[in-house]
């Protein structure tokens, strides 16, 4: 056991809460102290154990710290995870489990139990019977994980609930009122925002709106509330995507505007029909998907010689033709059915661009949803204003208390740092890894790449072992498909329009020569377990068709391979055609690039510098996209503030 300490000392060196160069040491001996409680634990019945939990919530209401409690909790949480799961936590989940009570955001790669890790810190807070919140990356994952726990929590006497998109009002608050509430944290935030609404007196002053939302409702306020208790601890699973990549866009909640409504339908199909007669610098400039187009003189002039045809509806005046021109422009050239979106049902859904999935519930602000209906020829949705609005700093900075978990969160650590205040500790995992990363390969078109790809898929289904393949959109893995069949390879694909298929088709990727086409991997939560015989094949492959335009989304796809100690290896491939390229690099620069590569004057290590300059740049391009909305939102709060209005809601 000494050397097992040892060992973990050294390889999380410098990762403390503290700020110190050492583990305290008192992590390693409650390890000792937890597993020797948990072998006295093991001989009592099922009531003992339940008495002896219910002792620890009268000591907490009896003013004893939840740290200081921790070793016995632990010991009869794992006991009864023993019982009910058949599953006892390794040493190094009792360690991600102790970073995240210490509020920190507990690195385990993927494969390392983070479900249980987070179990085990999740009991112990909801000792104090003030609710505590998990939030997760998706429905499907919320009640999964709260199903497949549920039997250790109730074994304690505690509650669990589960919030979904499909959860009524009533559902919500029942959900709310158990001791752990599973939910993912766009619907913790949308219901938060529902609960402003819902107010009497949406102008009413800051101060008194604080009071009826922190915990001094009186008893007509609170029947309102689909939650009308304090915030006190959430814990977030996938915590980078979260709160780093999510957190680019805030969270809105719209209400209908009549006013233009009638007006909306004949504008953006109008300038959906038009929009195809401008051309790029003779009619506008596209400074890029965030601030989009903007048209020139020669484009202000066309648009008022079509607004002149008959076609052009009576009630549009120059200005919204302009606006709706270059409206129509931007959805033109950066939002693509099968990409940024897919139709189902005769509806625009958008697709998360870090999960693959249909964000349910969302839609475009600024007119940008309808100008992409009209665009496909859909029925025009009643546009909305903005009815209440946070970002995620703002939500989670509720919570007296956060932590959280993922498996690639060291390189945003900075970020983390400085925007929550929440420290990043690497734990290692629970074996050695065996994963081996193949060197990358890089080819002058996408045409190439594909080829490669589908080459490199045939030798190891050959060889009888799996393959998982990650791409970037719905149209993508569409394509790849096709080829994949062309070479009569049978196959999955797993993407936003199937994607409540997900769990099963994760569960049979790891068979033998089985292959698997995903979008983008993040926060999928379901661990993919090798088949029989497939450890002696070499394990699980892994194809990243791309770079994504954040590098941890590419460890996460990688992270697959080699679970738990498992052989898997991992392959990037790239081409000089791929997005990361030209959005991460100025057009000048790509094109200088590209020649040299033609001409043979850039060598495989210069080519892939190329792709992590690209990649980097944007990264630091989002970065300061959120940097930017904080300090955007937090100059409306004091604006508001002044004027004794609510910062979350729209100032009428």
């Amino acid at each position: 056991m000494a050397n097992f300490i040892t060992s973990l000392t050294n390889r999380i060196r410098g990762f403390l809460l503290t700020g110190e160069n050492e583990v305290p040491a008192l992590w390693w001996d409650m390890i000792d102290q937890i597993q020797n409680l948990r072998d006295a634990y093991h001989s009592q019945t099922d009531s003992q154990l339940f008495d002896e939990w219910h002792s620890l919530r009268y000591r907490v209401q009896s003013g004893e710290s939840l740290t200081n409690l921790l070793p016995e909790a632990f010991a009869i949480v794992s006991e009864q995870m023993q019982r009910h799961l058949g599953l006892t936590p390794y040493p190094v989940q009792y360690l991600g489990a102790f970073a995240m009570h210490d509020g920190a955001i507990a690195e385990m790669q993927t494969g390392e139990g983070k479900t249980l890790t987070a179990a085990l810190t999740l009991c112990l807070n909801a000792l104090p019977e003030a609710g505590i919140h998990i939030a997760t990356a998706n429905d499907y994952l919320a009640e999964r994980d709260a199903a497949w726990l549920s039997p250790v929590y109730h074994s304690l006497g505690m509650t669990v609930g589960v919030i979904t998109s499909n959860s009524s009002s009533a559902e919500r608050r029942d959900a709310y009122d158990c001791d752990i509430t599973y939910g993912t944290a766009r619907e913790f935030g949308f219901d938060y925002l529902r609960d402003l609404l819902s107010i009497p007196g949406q102008k009413m002053s800051i101060n008194t709106r604080r009071q009826q939302l922190f915990g001094r409702q009186n008893d007509k306020t609170a029947k309102l509330l689909v939650n009308p208790r304090a915030p006190y601890m959430v814990i977030i699973d996938e915590a980078d995507s979260i709160l780093i990549d999510e957190a680019r866009t805030p969270l809105i909640i719209g209400q209908q505007d009549s006013r233009e409504e009638r007006q909306m339908k004949s504008v953006c199909q109008w300038g959906a029909a038009h929009a195809s007669r401008l051309t790029e610098n003779d009619h506008y400039t596209d400074h890029g998907p965030q601030k989009g187009m903007e048209l020139t003189e020669a484009g202000r002039r066309l648009v008022r010689e079509m607004l002149m045809q008959e076609a052009a509806p009576s009630s549009l005046d120059t200005g919204t033709a302009y606006l709706a021109s270059e409206r129509a422009l931007r959805v033109q050239n950066y939002f693509h059915n099968g990409r940024e979106y897919v139709v189902r049902d005769g509806k625009v859904s958008i697709v998360d661009e870090f999960t693959g999935r249909i964000a349910e519930g969302r839609m475009w602000q600024n007119g940008i949803h309808q100008a992409i209906e009209a665009k496909e020829g859909l029925e025009i949705t009643t546009p909305t204003k903005v009815g209440a609005q946070t970002t995620v700093q703002e939500l989670f900075a509720r919570y007296p208390r956060m932590a959280g978990m993922t498996g690639t969160a060291e390189s945003a650590a900075s970020e983390l740092k400085k925007v929550f205040s929440t420290p990043v500790i690497s734990i290692p995992t629970n074996r050695p890894s065996r994963r081996e990363l193949h060197p990358e390969q890089i080819f002058l078109t996408a045409e190439e790449k594909w080829n490669a790809i589908v080459q490199e898929t045939t030798d190891m289904h050959r060889q009888g072992r799996p393959v998982l393949i990650g791409t970037r959109s719905v149209n993508l893995s569409n394509e790849l498909s096709a080829l994949l069949l062309q070479a009569g390879l049978e196959h999955e694909v797993l993407h936003a329009l199937n994607h409540e298929n997900e769990a099963a088709i994760i569960k049979e990727a790891g068979q033998p020569g089985r292959i698997t086409v995903a979008t983008n991997m993040a926060g999928r939560g379901t661990d993919i377990l090798l088949g029989e015989g497939v450890s002696e094949r070499g394990g699980l492959h892994v194809i990243c068709s791309e770079f994504h335009e954040s590098a941890r989304i590419d460890r996460q796809l990688t992270g697959r391979a080699a679970r738990q100690g498992d052989p898997g290896s991992a392959r990037v491939f790239l081409s000089l055609e791929d997005d990361i390229l030209k959005n991460g690099l100025i057009p000048e620069d790509f094109s200088e690039f590209v020649a040299k590569y033609k001409a043979g004057n850039l060598d495989q290590k210069s080519l892939l510098r190329a792709f992590y300059q690209a990649q980097r740049r944007i990264e630091k391009r989002h970065e300061q996209q959120r940097i930017e909305l904080v300090k955007r939102i937090q100059e409306r709060r004091e604006m508001l503030h002044k004027m004794g209005q609510h910062a979350n809601l729209d100032a009428l």
